[in-house]
């Protein structure tokens, strides 16, 4: 994900604590000033950790992700965080200097890492196991397994092996929704380590009503594949319909696997049956990944 405007320097005091713990606790609906505030010192104080080379479990791009979930990507209640963080930073920093600043900025980026990876943790229990109508594993369940394991390409694997030929845009598209922004939060360069499978398919086929950001930097990545691969839009498209096809077959076999770890305990195995399954990468024009089930 391309951080939006993110700002590291210039800044505001916004108490975190137990307010905010409980904000992640049960996150309204629509989110007030005070809860745009504080989920938004978050971000721009993960960014900035990351930018002085701190490494944290939780970036900058999953508090905007919160952000845009709880305010709806208001622009108006994004500026006047913006603004009231901008003052309120601007005013620690002339009241007990620059080192302190940091410091802080520092401290509030631990502080919200640890909360939010404390929320993934306590959720992820009691979601990892739901299952929706399909009887695959829920979006809300898919969610947490990528809070807390950062393990966004997985995701995308079950999700394009359950859909080879993408979403039914007329029906509820929980799942669609979810990769679309499972793609802004990893970004370009998380993209890179995305499977074939994930990437082709995603480029070629709907799985989601409207996410522009997504769409761009999918498509941007599947081009680039396609250079590397010296493959026509023809030929790239033709391996993404046989890499669908397979999984398809796939899927209506009785005892068919997903790809990849995801959901690996009994209790949340959407289908009996699954066992290990193997990839394999094939090189050169066509060429990618097969994944078959182990005998």
């Amino acid at each position: 994900m391309a951080r939006p405007g993110l700002r590291t320097g210039a800044a505001g005091v916004i108490v975190l604590g137990a307010s905010l713990a409980v904000l992640l606790s049960a996150p309204p609906a629509r989110a007030n000033t005070q809860d745009a505030e504080l989920i938004y010192e978050c971000a721009l104080a993960l960014d900035y950790a990351t930018e002085k080379g701190t490494r944290l479990p939780v970036s900058a791009n999953r508090a905007m992700a919160h952000f845009g979930e709880v305010t709806g990507n208001d622009a108006g209640l994004r500026a006047r965080a913006d603004q009231a963080i901008d003052a309120a930073w601007d005013d620690y920093r002339k009241k007990n200097g620059r080192k302190a600043l940091d410091r802080y900025i520092l401290s509030v980026a631990q502080d919200c890492s640890d909360l939010y990876v404390e929320r993934a943790e306590r959720d992820s229990a009691a979601t990892e196991g739901q299952l929706n109508s399909l009887g695959t594993l829920s979006a809300a369940a898919l969610r947490s397994y990528a809070t807390r394991t950062g393990d966004y390409g997985e995701v995308a694997d079950y999700l394009v092996y359950y859909y080879p030929y993408g979403k039914d845009l007329f029906k509820p598209n929980e799942d669609g929704d979810l990769l679309g922004q499972l793609i802004v939060e990893t970004g370009a360069a998380g993209l890179r380590r995305w499977s074939d499978e994930a990437i082709y398919a995603i480029a070629t086929k709907h799985y989601w009503q409207y996410n522009p950001p997504a769409t761009r930097l999918v498509f941007a990545e599947y081009q680039r594949r396609m250079r590397m691969k010296r493959q026509s839009e023809a030929e790239a498209q033709r391996w993404a319909q046989r890499a669908a096809d397979a999984r398809a077959e796939r899927a209506r076999q009785a005892n068919a696997p997903y790809v990849g770890s995801l959901g690996g305990g009994s209790s949340t195995r959407p289908r009996t049956g699954s066992g290990v399954v193997v990839c394999t990468t094939y090189k050169g024009t066509g060429g990618g990944r097969v994944c078959k089930e182990e005998d």
